[in-house]
């Protein structure tokens, strides 16, 4: 490549970086999405990131692509993006098999700071776009960006399709010549593409972003390093009349922005994004909660032996005396029982009292934070028992298993509801301790046991995203919910699931597999029967010592795997670590989710480490090894952040000993997922979650049993450092 000519291919962006210094001194320009979902100009990213926390939904068009993106910011320095890329024009498959429907691309891409902006130094980041995805979009790229008063300025490098013009040599053909070429793009089937990456000719792109003296809009301008004649061979070559694409960024809501533009010189685009930050969502109104229980320290407006409204008969009060010296006149354990259910959604099982202890046993069935049920507790109480004792402590316990003990000093809550000390001193009077720390009490109330029989109706949904036979094929179920104790360890649950309405019929597309079918076979287990039980088992747990839990299960375990299994969890109070272990003999069922099954067997289980990091919304870490359903080996490997909110961003991968040709498109299993505390969504307490999961396709390796319950999920209680993570909750 002559000078002159590499002169005039770089002279658009540097004369773009020119418009930055001249820019003038206003507001600060926001980090807005590109077409692609990320924090960028049009076609190309910056160095920007959005908010920590933040998720967003990107959908634009720019003929022939419409892309859906999902965004996630789970850390101040770490940007990743779940996609789906329709191509006009390009069919699917056969039209036996996906009719008219589009050609889906799929993609993941992630894009790291690698440091922040300076007085004189710009924001650096390096970017994958298309990482382990079918490689049609695959780049990297490094970026620097930087702030001139009202204008953000950005120049990056490129190889693969985001600098496919190919301005400069590699540099990295210094260290190896084949980095001089690269792979072709589309034959990767959904692999990692290493022999790809960083490879072929450099590209160079850049562009401006000008926020106008109207706060609400900016103006990007950019230039663009693909060079639109070297598409895929699928899509063909575009026209490009210009390098030079420039659009409108419209931000009419906080939550809301709109794009409009004209790129390659041909062609409009529009794009909406549709964003909130998780890490910083409150919670919404309390309006449908029970309203706390008074102190003895609010009473004043009404008495100081105010009591809270009975919630029973007079008939129902015990007439039990050598027991009341630890209450106030006019209480019982019987009532004080009730309160604790209606004001705090506490379940006792016993009580016992010591000269400056009431420990409360049983479990906290409603407040996602448990300090919040804490303090509910603490007020009810605080008006019942004797104030000469001090401390309240719940031990929680779940299916007569003691999972930890949480802590209150009354009197300090008093003095911080009433203003008189602040929220880190109240910290020091709350405690988190392992179940049995407190001194030994008299038993003075044993609650009754609850229900042996119980049922709930919820709705159900199945869904395929991202199919041959249609992008989104689903299933709602009418599910009935049983449940049978059988002693305080052990209980059976069924579920019976009703199809209402689908649109499987759609479904005639069976994956192809080099291994035995134990995930891709999904079509015929939601098509076959319209009355389906995808669960029924018997479960016991039991905790085998102090830090010790053991569980053993056996029956239709889910909707495709029934047989008997048994799981180990080792996990101190207080610890950023736990070790658990499962081993499970399970069979295939028959399509019709009744009881019969098909002849594959496999035994299967998995160690794992569950590892957390940091303070202030930690990083958590599950490392699985084992033998996964088709008897391949491997390492599955969960990284998440979950904000102080409870709010949990993630992604996983699953390598095993089956090679990619073996494993199909995609070459190992990969996913996204975010979950977000129905808590945080509804106008009543809740523990529920509700969980979102991009998991791109469905294949034989690397599938594990999908077990109804875990111990580390029944044992949350343990986790003190969430706990105090969420403090303020002790009296909200």
């Amino acid at each position: 490549m002559s000078r002159n000519t590499l002169r005039h291919r770089a002279l658009p962006a540097l004369s773009l970086l020119s418009l930055a210094v001249c820019g003038g001194l206003r507001a600060e320009v926001p980090a807005t999405q590109n077409d692609w979902g990320g924090i960028g100009l049009l076609q190309t990213p910056t160095a920007r990131m959005a908010e920590e926390g933040e998720f967003a939904f990107t959908a634009s068009h720019t003929s022939p692509y419409s892309r859906y993106n999902v965004a996630m910011q789970p850390f101040p320095w770490l940007e990743g993006i779940y996609r789906y890329v329709n191509v006009a024009g390009v069919p699917y498959g056969r039209p036996s098999l996906s009719g008219d429907q589009n050609y889906k691309d799929k993609s993941i891409d992630f894009k790291l700071r690698l440091w922040s902006e300076g007085r004189w130094m710009p924001e650096l980041a390096f970017g994958v776009r298309d990482f382990g995805g079918t490689g049609f979009f695959s780049s990297e790229y490094l970026v620097a960006s930087k702030r001139f008063g009202s204008v953000d300025a950005s120049l990056g490098f490129a190889t693969g399709y985001l600098g496919s013009q190919g301005n400069l040599t590699n540099p990295l053909n210094w260290i190896d010549d084949r980095f001089e070429s690269r792979r072709p793009r589309g034959d990767g089937a959904g692999s990692f593409n290493a022999k790809s990456l960083l490879r072929g000719p450099v590209g160079i792109f850049g562009g401006v972003a000008w926020q106008t003296p109207w706060e609400d809009l900016t103006v990007k301008v950019e230039y663009d390093g693909h060079d639109y004649s070297m598409e895929h061979v699928r899509v063909g070559p575009l026209r490009q009349d210009s390098r030079i694409n420039f659009g409108l960024n419209y931000t009419p809501s906080p939550g809301v922005r709109i794009t409009l533009g004209w790129e390659r010189g041909t062609e409009f685009t529009a794009s909406l994004t549709l964003r909130g930050n998780l890490k910083s969502a409150p919670r919404q109104p309390r309006w449908m909660d029970t309203p706390k229980a008074p102190l003895r320290s609010e009473s004043a407006s009404i008495g100081p032996d105010a009591e809270p409204q009975p919630l029973y008969e007079a008939s129902e009060v015990s007439t039990s005396t050598e027991l009341k010296p630890y209450l106030l006149p006019g209480k019982t354990w019987e009532r004080l029982d009730a309160e604790l259910r209606h004001y705090a959604a506490f379940y006792v099982q016993k009580i016992e009292v010591t000269d400056q202890e009431v420990i409360l046993h049983g479990n906290q069935l409603k407040y996602f934070y448990p300090t919040e049920g804490l303090g509910r507790a603490a007020r009810v109480l605080d008006t019942a028992i004797d104030p000469s004792i001090d401390w309240v402590t719940l031990e929680y316990t779940r299916q007569n298993m003691p999972i930890a003990q949480s802590s209150v000093s009354r009197s300090a809550l008093n003095a911080y509801v009433q203003g008189d000390i602040d929220l880190a001193e109240m910290a020091r009077h709350v405690e988190v301790n392992p179940p049995g720390s407190s001194r030994e009490g008299e038993v003075v109330y044993e609650g009754p046991k609850g229900r042996r029989f119980d049922y709930h109706v919820s709705p159900g949904l199945n869904e395929i995203i991202g199919g041959p036979n249609g992008f989104f094929l689903y299933q709602l179920t009418a599910n009935l919910h049983t449940s049978l104790r059988v002693n305080d360890s052990t209980w059976l649950t069924a579920t019976t699931a009703v199809d209402v309405h689908n649109n499987f019929r759609k479904f005639k597309y069976d994956a192809p597999s080099n291994l035995p079918r134990v995930r891709t076979d999904i079509r015929h287990y939601v098509t076959t029967s319209d009355v389906t039980i995808p669960n029924f088992q018997v479960t016991t747990v039991h905790a085998l010592g102090r830090d010790l839990y053991g569980m053993a299960y056996a029956g239709l375990l889910e909707m495709m795997y029934g047989g008997v299994g048994g799981e180990l969890l080792y996990r101190p109070v207080g610890q950023r670590w736990a070790l658990g272990v499962e081993a499970n003999w399970v069979k295939q069922r028959d399509f019709d989710q009744k009881f019969s099954f098909r002849d594959y067997e496999v035994a299967t289980g998995h160690a794992t480490l569950y590892t957390h990091f940091g303070d202030d919304g930690r990083v958590q870490v599950a490392t699985s090894a084992g033998r996964y359903l088709a008897g391949d080996w491997g390492v599955t490997l969960d990284v998440s952040r979950m904000f102080r909110n409870g709010v949990v961003m993630g992604a996983f991968a699953t390598k095993t000993d089956v090679s990619s040709a073996e494993f199909g498109e995609g070459s190992f299993d990969k996913g996204i997922y975010l979950s977000v505390p129905m808590d945080l969504l509804l106008p009543r307490s809740s523990q529920v979650r509700s969980r979102l999961m991009w998991h791109p396709l469905v294949r034989d390796g690397g599938a594990r049993l999908q077990r109804k319950y875990s111990l580390y999920s029944l044992t949350g209680e343990r986790d003190s450092h969430f706990y105090f993570d969420n403090i303020e909750y002790i009296d909200p």
